[in-house]
Formats: C-alpha cells, sequence, structure tokens
C-alpha cells in the first residue's frame, strides 16, 4: 500500500533536512560578514524573492528536461530556508531595539 502525500514526513525526516545547515549558515555568514543582515527585512525579501523566482525557473525547466548549471534546487531550497531564518534573526533584533526605545 502506498503513502499518502505528507506521510514520509517524520521528526526524523525534518530533523534529517535541518542536519548541517547550521553550518552553512555559519559559514555564510562568516563568508559573508553578515552582509545579509544590513538591509534587514527589505533587503531580506528581495534575497528570498531572488531565491523564490530561481527555484520556479529550475522547477520549470526541469519538467522541460533541463537541468541547473549550477546550484541544485536542493541547494535553492536551503538557501531559502536559510533567508527565512536569517529574516528571523532580523525580526528579533528590530523588536529588541524597539523595547530598548520604550
Amino acid at each position: 500500500m502506498s503513502k499518502k502525500k505528507g506521510e514520509e514526513m517524520t521528526r526524523e525526516s525534518i530533523n534529517g533536512i535541518f542536519d548541517g545547515m547550521t553550518e552553512i549558515l555559519l559559514k555564510k555568514n562568516k563568508d559573508y560578514k553578515g552582509a545579509s543582515f544590513d538591509l534587514g527585512m527589505n533587503g531580506n525579501m528581495v534575497h528570498i524573492w531572488d531565491k523564490t523566482s530561481r527555484l520556479r525557473n529550475m522547477v520549470e525547466n526541469r519538467l522541460k528536461g533541463e537541468e541547473p548549471n549550477f546550484e541544485s534546487i536542493q541547494d535553492t531550497l536551503k538557501d531559502i530556508i536559510g533567508y527565512a531564518v536569517i529574516g528571523l534573526h532580523i525580526l528579533e533584533e528590530e523588536e529588541r531595539e524597539e523595547q530598548e526605545k520604550e
């Protein structure tokens, strides 16, 4: 009997996806010297928009049998996760700054 869509998503499968994400984020942040934080949420939104557009093109190309030249779909999805984490950090910092003003 085949599984319904989504049944393969378990705590273990989710943890497997997140394994290594911390190291990737820390290494990229070091390489970029925190540049992903420089423009706040507006900059974060642009990064996510760019990666989402790239993902769309890659999926559409895959349906036509074309493979990407550089980063894989998996790499792009990990980048989207990374920018989401950065966005959460930016929001936390903005909230902390607002509370300090009060």
